[in-house]
């Protein structure tokens, strides 16, 4: 529809439904805040015949209702030139769009199962070996993968950015995929009933697990007597009614040590196995978990919360 006032000025107004697509950002899904623009202009006539302005209030918000996936968070309006041709000039508006997708459906039913199954993932070296340690893991992964498939169907389909998110379940899937072979290892380890002696190799590796059991041990106990300083003034009667926990240590540390000059059976490296790996798998979900929490919280104060 066009209207022609007496001062010549022309407005044409064109009552259309228009569809577009833009290029998602998933790098912090569901933490993401999304920018989609709108380029208006005219392929026949150059700026010299057409000007292209946007009006001071360019957006009409009469018919707008709120959605339950993405909050709006504004727009930009801009116009620039673009040539064409022979140098010819052309007016540009572009139109941008915000948006600040509500994370609160996809942090209950998807990141919060996705990491109480990664830390199940770590208590498979703690179910007893004739509880059935495989059907566990086995169980484990399945509803992971499941969960996967529902990460996937909510999430848009691009390759040009990567998804924290999607790093995390990659990593934890693979933990999981590993986890199954140590198992099988660990179990054959216990069930062995033959006299054959335990391999060099073995041994070896075993005895390093028991170090690093050690240290890390140590270092929680040391932490924990940090804690117990500085609230020594309220538990000095405790004192002289239980066991000094460095004396614990030290006879622990003796044990260990004694132990390590005998030759071990089989089901004590299955034991060890246990303890190192589920140690090693439990600290692993805790950093990851930390870290991809960490950076789609930064993510969502530093671009969602400035857009909105």
């Amino acid at each position: 529809m066009m209207r022609i006032l007496m001062e010549g000025i022309v407005h044409w107004a064109q009552m259309r439904m228009i569809t577009t697509h833009c290029e998602s950002d998933i790098t912090y899904y569901p933490f993401d805040a999304q920018t989609c623009s709108i380029v208006i202009s005219s392929w026949s006539y150059s700026n010299n015949e057409v000007t292209i302005l946007f009006d001071n209030n360019p957006v009409i918000m009469d018919f707008f209702s709120e959605n339950g996936e993405w909050v709006y968070a504004g727009y930009e309006t801009s116009v620039y030139t673009e040539y064409r041709g022979d140098q010819i000039p052309f007016d540009m508006a572009k139109l941008q769009f915000k948006f600040v997708r509500r994370p609160g459906f996809m942090v209950m039913n998807i990141i919060l199962p996705v990491i109480g199954l990664a830390i199940l993932t770590s208590f498979v070296f703690k179910v007893g070996v004739d509880s059935g340690k495989i059907g566990y893991c086995l169980t484990v992964m399945l509803a992971y993968a499941v969960y996967l498939t529902l990460v996937a169907d909510n999430m848009p389909t691009t390759s040009v950015h990567v998804s924290v998110l999607s790093l995390y379940n990659l990593m934890v899937l693979i933990a999981g995929i590993l986890s199954i072979p140590i198992t099988l290892f660990i179990l054959r380890c216990h069930h062995n009933v033959s006299n054959d002696p335990v391999p060099k190799w073995l041994l070896s590796t075993t005895s390093c697990f028991q170090k690093f059991l050690r240290k890390f041990l140590r270092i929680s106990v040391c932490f924990c007597c940090r804690k117990k300083d500085k609230i020594s003034t309220e538990v000095n009667f405790l004192k002289s009614k239980t066991v000094s926990i460095i004396d614990v240590i030290e006879n622990e540390a003796y044990k260990m040590k004694q132990d390590d000059k005998q030759e071990l059976a089989w089901s004590e490296i299955s034991g060890i196995w246990d303890d190192f790996f589920f140690t090693v798998y439990m600290v692993f979900v805790i950093v990851i978990t930390t870290i991809m929490m960490t950076t789609l919280l930064i993510g969502y104060c530093v671009y969602g919360q400035d857009e909105s």
